[in-house]
């Protein structure tokens, strides 16, 4: 799924990609079970090692993922690559155990069509064309290095099932490609939409689109808004071609502080909103503390350094986000009262002060 290129994964897409690892992890280790009760007690000799390991593989992954170790795009690309390592193993193996009579490949083969399409899950359409590729390209060795091994009878019988079988991997393989094609044009064109052009931040729009699915979802996060001091100043001394790089500079700066799973926005002229998974004071006010010193002594071309009024709030689950920003602003308002570059804390009172 595309994103804004300034910020991170989303919490709300975190937690349901990692839920769906989860469910992935369940019926993988069902499926290897269930493969494996069917052939009781004469058990195939690849599959009593192999599915197994697989499962315990899977469960590896789940534990690092639970434990923050890994990245969900991570686990699931090891869980993509373990699952065509079997089902190439497995389709090598069944050659050694077909009769002289099969006139089929036999039945681990449906799951190729499984790889062929998650390889345009698990990566980028021009990766997932070559991921493909070389599991068809791998596939067609194996068949004809066992087919060329055969008798001429049981080639005869073999050939047509193989050769349909690595058609329809690469009619898959095409038709996902060529989807894939439209399916990044049409993500790149949503990004540009919920883009800022000037610093890359997310916009406004895509702001508010966070903001709404956090509501429908009753989860809770931290809003911080923030508003450079003086910024009319910078453009009015520096020209505004200086003010575009202190801001760039600044979206630069802030993406550096935010936790996982924040996104960051350009709010508004120098004004920027941050939306983060819900945080602690005690962990909050230190990180805040770290990016105001950041921006306050990083040089922006003959700008040196730059102070802002921030103003935090944490929402309760479902409530109205236009009552969290409110919250925020006024928090930020009381900062800019108070003498600027601080950071003020406002609770549902309204009057809780960091």
């Amino acid at each position: 799924m595309q994103k804004p290129a300034s910020s991170t994964e989303t919490f709300p897409w975190l937690l349901s990609q990692r839920r769906m690892f989860t469910w992935l992890v369940g019926l993988g280790a069902l499926a290897c079970a269930a493969a494996l009760g069917s052939q009781y007690p004469h058990f195939d000799p690849l599959d009593l090692w192999a599915l197994p390991t697989l499962v315990v593989v899977l469960l590896a992954l789940q534990l690092m993922l639970t434990n923050s170790m890994i990245s969900v795009g991570t686990a699931v690309q090891v869980t993509f690559l373990g699952t065509a390592s079997y089902v190439l193993l497995a389709l090598n193996h069944q050659f050694s155990v077909l009769t002289g009579q099969s006139q089929a490949l036999m039945e681990n083969t449906y799951w190729f069509a499984v790889i062929y399409v998650s390889a345009f899950l698990v990566y980028e359409p021009r990766q997932a064309t070559r991921a493909a590729g070389v599991i068809l390209l791998l596939a067609t060795v194996v068949c004809a290095a066992n087919l060329a091994l055969m008798t001429a009878p049981m080639r005869a019988h073999l050939i047509g099932p193989c050769v349909q079988f690595l058609l329809m991997g690469a009619v898959l393989t095409l038709m996902q490609a060529t989807l894939g094609v439209q399916r990044s044009q049409f993500q790149a064109a949503r990004a540009a939409a919920l883009t800022d052009p000037l610093t890359g931040l997310a916009n406004r729009r895509a702001a508010e689109e966070r903001l709404s699915v956090l509501t429908r979802t009753d989860e809770t996060y931290t809003l911080i808004l923030f508003d450079l001091d003086h910024f009319k100043r910078v453009n009015d001394m520096h020209g505004h071609a200086m003010g575009d790089l202190v801001l760039r500079g600044v979206a630069e700066i802030t993406r550096r502080h935010l936790p996982e799973g924040s996104l960051a926005a350009r709010w508004g002229g120098e004004e920027f909103l941050l939306i983060l998974p819900e945080q602690r004071d005690k962990h909050l006010r230190p990180m805040l503390d770290r990016l105001r010193a950041d921006l306050r002594h990083h040089r922006y071309g003959t700008v040196n350094g730059v102070t802002a009024c921030f103003g935090v709030a944490t929402a309760t689950s479902g409530e109205d986000p236009t009552a969290v920003v409110q919250r925020a602003d006024l928090a930020m308002y009381r900062v800019k009262e108070q003498g600027r570059n601080d950071v003020h804390l406002a609770d549902l009172r309204r009057t809780q002060v960091s």
